[in-house]
This record gives C-alpha cells, sequence and structure tokens, in this order.
C-alpha cells in the first residue's frame, strides 16, 4: 500500500487562518453590520426626497431634520392611537369575558377550553405594548440609527468624490454605479412597502367600519403600521381586532379575525408580490420565497430585510460581472 503524503503551502494556512478570523470578527460585529445596513437603506430611501427639498433652497441639513420631523410624527401619531386602543379594549374584554364565553358555549364549544385559549390571547396585546415600548425605550440604538443615517445623508454627495480619490478609475466608476443602482432599487423599495402599509392599513380600515368595530381607524392604523413586520404584523391586527369585537358581540369578533385573515391571505398571495414586482421587478414567488427564507432563517428582521439584501446583492453581481 503506497503512503500519499498531503502537503499544505504556508500561503494556504495563512488564507485559511485569515478566511476564519474574518468569519468570526463579522459574527461578532453581525449587529452592528446590520445596524449600518438598515442605516444605508434608510440613506438611500431618503436622498430622493432631501434632493427634492434642496430643489427649493432648503439647506440639505434642514432638509433632513424636516423629514426625520415628519417620520417622528407619524410613528407618534401611530402609537397614539394604538396604545389606549390596546390598554381600553383588553380591559373592557377582561370585563365581558365571563358573559363572552358562555355566549360561544351555545354554539357547541367548550367555554372552559374557550376561556383557557382566552386567557392566552389576553397577553397579547399588552405583550405588544410591551414590545413597542421597550423598542422605542431603547434610545441609544435608535438615536445611533438616526444620527449614523443622518451623516450618510451628508456624505452622500461625496460618495463619488471618495470612490474617485482612493480607488482607482475602473474600480471607482463601479462602486459609483453600485452606489446608484442601490438607491434607485432601493428607494424603489422602500416606496413600494410604504404603498403596501397604506393599502393595508386602509383595507382593514374598510373592512372594520362595516363590521361595525369600535376604533376602526385605530385599527386600520395600527395594521398598516404592522406591515412592516411580515407575517406577525398580521397575526397580531387580527387578533387585536378579535378582542375588541369580543367586547360587542361573538359574531362580530369572529368577523373581525376572518376580515384579518382574508386580507393576510390577499397579502401574502397578491398584494405583497404584486407591489414588489411593480416597484423593483422581482418575481412574485421570488419575493414569497425570499421573505419565508428570511422569517425562516432570522425571523421577524429576516423577513423584513429579505427583499433589500437580496436587491443589494444583486446590484453587486450585476455590477461586478461585467
Amino acid at each position: 500500500m503506497i503512503t500519499q503524503k498531503v502537503e499544505i503551502s504556508q500561503k494556504t494556512i495563512i488564507f485559511i487562518a485569515i478566511f476564519l478570523l474574518s468569519l468570526f470578527v463579522t459574527w461578532q460585529l453581525r449587529n452592528l453590520i446590520l445596524l449600518f445596513f438598515l442605516c444605508f437603506i434608510f440613506m438611500e430611501a431618503l436622498n430622493p426626497a432631501v434632493l427634492w427639498l434642496q430643489k427649493f433652497k432648503i439647506p440639505k441639513v434642514l432638509a433632513i431634520l424636516i423629514l426625520y420631523i415628519l417620520i417622528w410624527s407619524g410613528i407618534s401619531l401611530s402609537l397614539a392611537g394604538a396604545i389606549p386602543v390596546i390598554v381600553i379594549e383588553t380591559t373592557n374584554l377582561i370585563k365581558v369575558l365571563p358573559s363572552t364565553i358562555n355566549n360561544i358555549s351555545l354554539l357547541g364549544f367548550n367555554a372552559i377550553d374557550i376561556s383557557s385559549q382566552m386567557k392566552i390571547l389576553e397577553n397579547i396585546p399588552g405583550s405588544f405594548a410591551t414590545t413597542v415600548i421597550s423598542v422605542f425605550s431603547n434610545l441609544i440604538s435608535v438615536f445611533a440609527f438616526f444620527v449614523i443615517t443622518f451623516y450618510l445623508l451628508l456624505e452622500r454627495r461625496d460618495f463619488e468624490k471618495h470612490a474617485k480619490l482612493y480607488l482607482s478609475p475602473p474600480h471607482a466608476a463601479k462602486a459609483i454605479e453600485i452606489i446608484n443602482l442601490l438607491e434607485h432599487r432601493l428607494g424603489r423599495w422602500v416606496s413600494g412597502q410604504f404603498l403596501l402599509m397604506l393599502m393595508i392599513g386602509f383595507l382593514s380600515y374598510i373592512g372594520y367600519y362595516f363590521i361595525g368595530l369600535n376604533y376602526a381607524l385605530p385599527l386600520g392604523i395600527i395594521a398598516g403600521f404592522l406591515e412592516m413586520v411580515p407575517n406577525i404584523g398580521p397575526v397580531v391586527t387580527s387578533v387585536l381586532a378579535g378582542l375588541v369585537g369580543l367586547t360587542i358581540s361573538p359574531t362580530i369578533g369572529l368577523m373581525a379575525v376572518g376580515w384579518g385573515i382574508i386580507i393576510q391571505q390577499a397579502e401574502n398571495n397578491f398584494i405583497v408580490p404584486k407591489i414588489m414586482k411593480e416597484s423593483v421587478g422581482l418575481n412574485p414567488l421570488v419575493t414569497i420565497f425570499l421573505i419565508a427564507m428570511g422569517g425562516t432563517l432570522a425571523g421577524v428582521v429576516g423577513a423584513i430585510i429579505a427583499v433589500p439584501l437580496y436587491l443589494t446583492a444583486s446590484v453587486f453581481y450585476q455590477v461586478l460581472k461585467k
């Protein structure tokens, strides 16, 4: 039997060591990398609006601050409408829950089983409110996000100058092309996402209004706002609408949940794929697959960034393969 000797060169060992070290550092800095990626997406989405405001002789710093004020006003109004509904209707539900369960049991369901399930559902609105408050109470992360985005917007016009200064002409041209393509495609994705939020919020409001649900407008705002969280957002909205409906009657509660399910199915299978196709040119099946894969691999955050991450990778591939 002939023994074969496998020799590994010093260069190979060094390359493997550097590669593994790079993977380790990347993993340790994953949260920071994610933060900068989200800031970059936000910057590319806001930059066209900043340029538009500058056409009216508005200084760039002031234009950015105006957009920040508009964004925070929208978030504040949404939360102002959402949190009181969650608190008030959860309190009302607890008061009328025993009689509601007895009415439902007349339909042939077991009141004890329903009661145990409802106790679980009662905690969902409170958990949602706690989650929202905890996210926005982390002032350091939120402040860092907006500060980084602010400086990225200020430096956006100098990207081309920096690329030409630090890179060779061929590489600088590719870097500039990548930035411009990313701004176009990510900007259109954000516009499509905003349109999607408006559509889901409007459809939810119309349905809840005709069902006779209390607080139809705040619930529609919640539905639109939570649309940015794929899969989980619509479920939370449907549960909350059902709880509000149960304070009126079991029938209204079931109709509210049913309308939420209809919107969710229409959103997943028709609305989201159609809007993403029109805005960024993605095949509907690709959109569904990306969101599902992102959600499976990285949960809510993965589902949110799956499409923009794919768009970023496709832009790099499109430019670098030339």
